[in-house]
């Protein structure tokens, strides 16, 4: 069969679904369930012993087995249910079935059912020779809803292995073919929460495996289909150079099948185990995951794949992630700076032309010469005075106090952080994961006693400051964010400050929160951030410009600090700076 197996797969799951849907006591167009199920979907001999199912998979598939346990619902001794990206789609589409036949009355489902069963035209077209088999696959998919690129390029692969007619290495390529694509489908889809997309993990493999050139643009699978794995490159090449020998479609393969694990643990660095990753290489590939890899996806799968020594990898990552932060959250520079470079040296890194301890090195002179402060500061000037919300739409901000956090749970020791990178990168309406504690509209006395010496301008400053932020562990009704400071401490209902992440426990010590409290925190935050990412912010003025603190006169509520006793008054340091 060249095409109709994906058509053929829904009939049987729509079939088998109308069976779940309908009681075994009704007739569908007069015929029992259980006759509709062995006619369709699992026949058994008159013994009842013998069986044998109408519709599956090849044996050695992953698809057979979920198909008959999970889809047609029969037990299985061996319980091999491996998920892959192609049985999510079976029971994606079960699911979708199972939803739409639950709001249908009887006899439209007897309707529906014997369109499915006696209204299907088939279309039989017998190919005359093997060769053509594929090229008529290629054509008849080349309309209407497109197959993915990785499903082009396997029956390109099989195809050209069928033109090695001589050789007695085809027979064995065509199975590596198989092989490795029964472990691309299977890490692709192995965590079913977070799916990998083929073409992208295609493209990166791309990158790395061959010479990257921006003129040759991103179009990978046109380079792959239309220029390296053609049939012209068997039997009619240009010059030596363009022809493809049967080992170099099975090097290419090998490398795809080795590469796909690699990028499967990228994406999922804690699924894997202690001889797979060390406990570095998992945290910095955590970081990257949130932060975003950009381009050092096949710089990373290089080192992987070309099996570097481990803790050279985990500085590669955390050098990746440096670059990352410093050059596009702070410097903020245009989003492809570097990746030619990058691109370039991910096959230097995998055939040996370059040390990883010379890419390593490459990386940090990059941030040298990219990373701008200033930039920085204009950014934030920016957010200030175009969308008015200075620090709290910064596109590090929610990375940068998630960081934050962690150090401070490193620094006390503790095992667990109640801050989820889940909940605070979620920005629901009227649900706050990211909280102004000197509010946006400060209405309660306490914050007008404190803050109403200031203009309101400068009020805005002071909100939307860095030391003002603060990420929560639980989101928070938008209407509580106008609650006094002690309030917010404990409010009585158990969700106060003293009671959530670790950055909430500390700012919970505080006495009072006031403009000289923000800068500090904000000055407190900035050295993290320069010692996290080994980076430097300027002195303090610049200091003082990038947290907006300028001309505000923090002393105006010294009263307050002077009431408390002297365990609770600010550091001598500070105080003499302010």
């Amino acid at each position: 069969m060249v095409d109709g197996q994906q058509r053929i797969t829904t009939s049987m799951i729509l079939i088998q679904t109308i069976l779940e849907t309908v009681p075994e006591s009704e007739l569908l167009a007069s015929q029992s369930i259980e006759n509709i199920r062995k006619k369709f979907i699992l026949f058994k001999a008159d013994d009842g012993i013998r069986e044998s199912y109408i519709f599956g998979y090849e044996k050695d598939n992953p698809s057979d087995e979920f198909l008959r346990t999970r889809i047609f619902g029969m037990h299985s001794s061996s319980n091999q249910k491996m998920e892959t990206l192609y049985t999510r789609n079976l029971i994606e589409a079960k699911k979708f079935f199972t939803e739409k036949l639950s709001q249908l009355p009887l006899l439209e489902i007897s309707t529906l059912y014997k369109k499915a069963t006696q209204k299907f035209k088939f279309n039989l077209y017998e190919i005359s020779d093997e060769i053509d088999v594929f090229v008529t696959f290629e054509t008849m998919n080349n309309r209407g809803k497109v197959l993915t690129s990785l499903e082009l390029l396997k029956n390109r692969l099989i195809y050209l292995s069928t033109l090695f007619r001589n050789n007695t290495g085809k027979d064995k390529l065509r199975s590596n073919i198989n092989d490795a694509w029964k472990s691309m489908y299977e890490y692709l889809g192995k965590n079913p929460e977070v799916l990998l997309s083929d073409s992208l993990f295609l493209r990166n493999h791309w990158v790395m495996y061959f010479k990257y050139s921006r003129k040759k643009g991103d179009d990978y699978i046109r380079f792959l289909l239309d220029e390296k794995f053609t049939a012209r490159n068997i039997t009619n090449p240009k010059g030596e150079e363009y022809e493809l020998k049967i080992e170099e479609i099975s090097d290419y393969v090998k490398s795809l099948q080795q590469s796909i694990v690699y990028w499967f643990y990228m994406h999922n660095p804690f699924y894997a185990q202690t001889d797979q990753l060390i406990d570095s290489q998992k945290r910095w590939l955590d970081r990257l995951g949130r932060l975003s890899f950009r381009s050092f996806r096949p710089l990373i799968l290089s080192a992987f794949v070309s099996r570097q020594d481990p803790r050279k990898i985990s500085q590669l990552l955390e050098q990746a992630e440096r670059y990352n932060f410093a050059i596009f959250n702070l410097s903020q520079r245009r989003s492809n700076t570097g990746d030619t470079e990058f691109f370039g040296m991910s096959r230097e890194l995998l055939t040996g032309q370059k040390t990883i301890d010379e890419v390593i090195d490459s990386i940090e002179r990059w941030v040298d010469w990219y990373y701008d402060p200033d930039k920085f500061l204009n950014h934030i000037k920016d957010k200030y005075e175009l969308e008015r919300d200075g620090f709290y739409h910064w596109d590090g901000v929610r990375y940068f106090l998630y960081e934050h956090e962690q150090w401070l749970r490193e620094k006390g020791k503790q095992a667990t952080s109640k801050l989820s990178w889940e909940a605070l990168k979620t920005n629901r309406r009227d649900h706050v994961t990211l909280e102004h504690i000197f509010p946006q509209t400060p209405v309660d006395p306490y914050w007008t006693e404190r803050f109403d010496h200031l203009k309101s301008e400068k009020q805005r400053y002071l909100t939307h400051s860095l030391g003002n932020l603060l990420p929560l562990s639980r989101s928070k009704n938008s209407s509580l964010q106008n609650d006094s400071f002690p309030k917010k401490v404990n409010n009585g209902s158990g969700v106060g400050y003293y009671n959530g992440s670790v950055s909430e426990n500390e700012i919970a010590q505080c006495e009072e929160w006031t403009p000289t409290k923000i800068y500090e925190r904000g000055l407190d935050l900035l050295a993290f951030m320069e010692d996290r990412w080994n980076v430097k912010l300027g002195d303090k003025d610049f200091k003082k410009q990038l947290l907006h603190v300028v001309d505000i006169d923090l002393n105006a509520v010294e009263s307050f600090q002077e009431s408390e006793p002297d365990s609770k008054r600010l550091p001598q340091s500070i105080s003499n700076e302010l």
